[in-house]
């Protein structure tokens, strides 16, 4: 039997049988889905920055920011569900997510070209919400493909490569990009909204998706993915632990460049130049994290995960110049590939056909918790006058929290192993 897909020997459908027993296609996919999430990482990281410095320049405060986060990841708590349950029942001769990334395209690059140009506050706010908005849409959709296409099993290593890649244009793009503001604010904006046209339009029509028809037979319903999603009621409990694992990153990395440059009083190029060292130091923990996530259970893995955030915490605290901060962003880097081990709990058995109901409800109860935290962030750091360390003690503190639910649905999945609540429960780890 193949190995190339965990089911491959339930799937009764010739054509997509073939699909998953096709390992140059998977490889061919694999390499088009590395171009173009590597677009639009290097835009992103390059631009978003930009884009959160320039409208606090303007005049926008941290509660303002974070109220902004708020309504963003509240908006994507919806549009994940609706947009991940449309792709699921999309058919067209571009696959089922691919579509989505044609429609969210153009408005995110005519907003990176129109960003630099625009100088009143209100309008500058409806732009970049405008952006958020179309993100969402993407990102509710395009990392599908990576469920979609690569084996199951292998979800973990064939990122790590990936991962790798990533980081290492990132690392000269952060650099280089936030050097190029000094010729003119406009160019790096520019030159992101370029790349992401040349990588949707490659990538957009290179992916070969697989031949899954699954046609809707009925209206979308605000809670219909969550009615797939939690068959298996425990599951509720396990996406809650996931939620709760990400606020320290999600705080970390949404703050970092404010706090530096706000704070520190350092220039743009400086924290490039700082975050930029945390990504090539986290590509070096990808591999052996990545085989230890796909080896080991989470309930082993997620306990060192919180101890390097609290390690991470501790370093931010004492940040008083830019190697204090190479530090903290670097240790800080090596927590997402253990975070995997925890989301990647949640589909790794999920059945094709509704993983995008499985996903976008994860995904929609993590975007409702962080724009709680958001918000709440935002508020405590203006509140106080600027103190970020009572913001990240609060983040780190409720990611450490997060062994609570987690444990408790391994608890939950013990006490049912016999009689699992479905055919497609996830057993108990034994590692």
């Amino acid at each position: 039997m193949s190995e190339s897909h965990p089911k491959v020997a339930e799937i009764t459908d010739p054509a997509l049988r073939a699909y998953y027993e096709n390992r140059p296609l998977m490889w061919r996919n694999l390499g088009f889905i590395l171009f173009l999430n590597l677009g639009w990482a290097v835009s992103f990281t390059v631009v978003g920055p930009l884009m959160q410095l320039r409208v606090n320049s303007l005049g926008l405060n941290e509660a303002g920011i974070g109220i902004i986060g708020s309504i963003n990841s509240w908006a994507y708590s919806f549009l994940v569900m609706y947009f991940a349950w449309k792709s699921d029942h999309t058919v067209s001769r571009f696959g089922r997510r691919i579509p989505y990334l044609f429609i969210s395209a153009p408005i995110i690059i005519l907003s990176f070209v129109l960003f630099p140009f625009v100088h009143a506050l209100w309008l500058l706010v409806a732009l970049w919400l405008l952006q958020m908005l179309f993100t969402d849409i993407k990102a509710a959709t395009i990392p599908l493909l990576n469920i979609d296409c690569m084996p199951r099993r292998m979800l973990a290593r064939t990122g790590a490569p990936a991962a790798i890649l990533t980081a290492i244009v990132t690392f000269f793009a952060l650099r280089e990009g936030m050097a190029l503001t000094e010729i003119a604010e406009w160019l790096p904006y520019l030159l992101g909204a370029l790349v992401l046209l040349a990588t949707t339009l490659v990538g957009g029509f290179s992916i070969k998706e697989p031949p899954v028809r699954n046609p809707t037979t009925e209206k979308f319903r605000p809670w219909s993915a969550m009615k797939v999603a939690w068959t298996d009621r425990r599951k509720a409990v396990q996406m809650a632990a996931c939620s709760m694992f990400q606020t320290y990153q999600i705080v970390f990395n949404g703050w970092i460049w404010l706090f530096a440059v706000n704070k520190l009083g350092m220039a743009r190029g400086e924290v490039a130049i700082a975050i930029s060292w945390s990504i090539l130091c986290g590509v070096l923990a990808v591999f052996p994290i990545s085989w230890l996530v796909d080896r080991f259970s989470p309930y082993r893995l997620m306990p060192f995960f919180c101890l390097i955030s609290v390690g991470s915490l501790l370093l931010f605290l004492n940040i008083r110049d830019i190697n204090a901060l190479i530090l903290a962003t670097c240790l800080q880097a090596t927590v997402q590939p253990l975070y995997n081990s925890a989301d990647i709990m949640v589909y790794r058995t999920t059945e094709p056909a509704n993983i995008g109901s499985v996903t976008s409800t994860n995904s929609c109860l993590r975007g409702f918790y962080n724009g709680c935290i958001a918000i709440f962030i935002g508020w405590l750091i203006h509140s106080s006058g600027g103190n970020y360390q009572w913001a990240y003690i609060l983040a780190c503190s409720l990611t450490v929290l997060g062994l609570v639910p987690l444990y408790l649905y391994r608890r939950l999945m013990s006490r049912d192993a016999l009689q699992p609540t479905t055919a497609h429960s996830e057993p108990v780890a034994t590692r």
